[in-house]
């Protein structure tokens, strides 16, 4: 990704010298404008037109099922300053939600420090658990295959486990040794932090807000990138075990998986299998799929499935009256293709055919929930 860099300040003197006229209140480590710090503007911006056989998608019959526009687009803001006597590398970043219709201002904003002792991070990002899972999305083209923009219309996910998403937590991991590499965070409060967090305290009761009341979320990934035989190979194990007080007493809550990513002539072959119990609640699922470049054109084909649910539903939405309904076994098999234009312009695009596959029957519909929808993308990554 071309990305571009505005640096604050000629010289370390110039920010020196703001530090030095700074008032004796400022914090005495604070870098005032000018200061020596390299700014990095990115992001993207993407337009994405859809559409496909969506009478009962996401088991909504109100989704449109015509040809229908939208828009994708963040920048991004990346702060990084090195400090010459010991070598750390310290920074931050902030991601702007853009769109014209976005509410929560960022999706992201957190601090790092790293040197030879790996990386913290501090702030609203992504735990190890969505970070380093490894899967079929992890080589998926176009939009992501399965993971890709809108084309994820089955009723719960078979991409990812259970996380703690963004929400406000601390991150560290480890430098790599032979290939392998540690991660571990700890999340306070689950439950959304692009909505309720931010520069307040949590309610004590988040289920009053996001429906989750979940707290001290501990995930763990244990990662390996390397080449065996020719082979290249990422492969991953993830982990998370969390206090569950949604129905105001203590119950289970925890994901597991682990999944691997494999080269080989031009090829890739990717799956995982993971699990996630939150109370009552929970499900076993796969994905897998296979990748490959011909020229310029990138391509893939993805799919996943729950193999095992108990009690796992959704909210139905038939004609404006919603139901909650019985998931059984949903899947979605996804092909993809995208192809670079020009520097940072790229076309992508996925059909998937999804199938909701319910236990019982959806009011103002049949059991056999079922259809496809197709994107297409033009994007410019900056």
């Amino acid at each position: 990704m071309n990305k571009i860099k505005l640096l604050l300040g000629t010289t370390a003197l110039v920010g020196a010298g703001a530090l030095a006229s700074a008032p004796q209140t400022a914090h005495a480590a604070a870098v005032l404008p000018g200061g020596a710090l390299d700014i990095t503007l990115s992001g993207f911006i993407y337009m994405r037109a859809h559409g496909g056989d969506l009478d009962s998608a996401r088991l909504n019959d109100s989704v449109s099922r015509d040809l229908d526009f939208s828009n994708d687009t963040e920048v991004h803001v990346t702060a990084r300053g090195r400090h010459d006597a010991t070598g750390m590398e310290y920074g931050g970043e902030v991601q702007f939600e853009t769109d014209t219709n976005e509410t929560a201002n960022t999706d992201e904003t957190w601090l790092f420090l790293r040197g030879g002792f790996g990386e913290l991070r501090f702030g609203d990002g992504d735990g190890p658990i969505d970070n380093s899972a490894v899967g079929a999305f992890t080589i998926g083209a176009g939009t992501g295959g399965i993971d890709g923009s809108v084309i994820d219309t089955i009723g719960t996910s078979i991409v990812k486990p259970f996380n703690s998403d963004d929400d406000t937590k601390i991150r560290y991991y480890t430098p790599q040794f032979g290939g392998f590499q540690i991660g571990v965070s700890y999340t306070p409060n689950v439950g959304g932090a692009s909505t309720i967090q931010g520069d307040t305290v949590n309610n004590a009761n988040l289920q009053a807000q996001t429906g989750l009341n979940i707290h001290d979320f501990f995930e763990g990934a244990l990662i390996y990138t390397g080449s065996l035989g020719g082979l290249d190979i990422k492969a991953s194990g993830v982990g998370g075990i969390c206090n569950n007080q949604t129905q105001n007493e203590n119950d289970d809550c925890y994901s597991y998986g682990g999944g691997a990513s494999v080269g080989l002539w031009g090829f890739q072959l990717a799956g995982g299998y993971f699990g996630q119990k939150i109370g009552p609640a929970e499900k076993e699922f796969f994905n897998a799929g296979a990748a490959t470049k011909l020229g310029p054109v990138h391509m893939s084909v993805t799919y996943g499935r729950v193999v095992s649910s108990e009690h796992l539903a959704a909210v139905s939405q038939n004609q404006g009256v919603p139901s909650v309904v019985r998931l059984d076994h949903p899947d979605n098999l996804v092909i993809s293709a995208d192809i670079g234009l020009m520097p940072g312009l790229v076309l992508a695009g996925d059909v998937g055919f999804f199938n909701n596959d319910v236990d019982g029957n959806v009011p103002g519909t049949n059991i056999d929930d079922n259809g496809w929808q197709a994107v297409a993308r033009i994007g410019l990554d900056f």
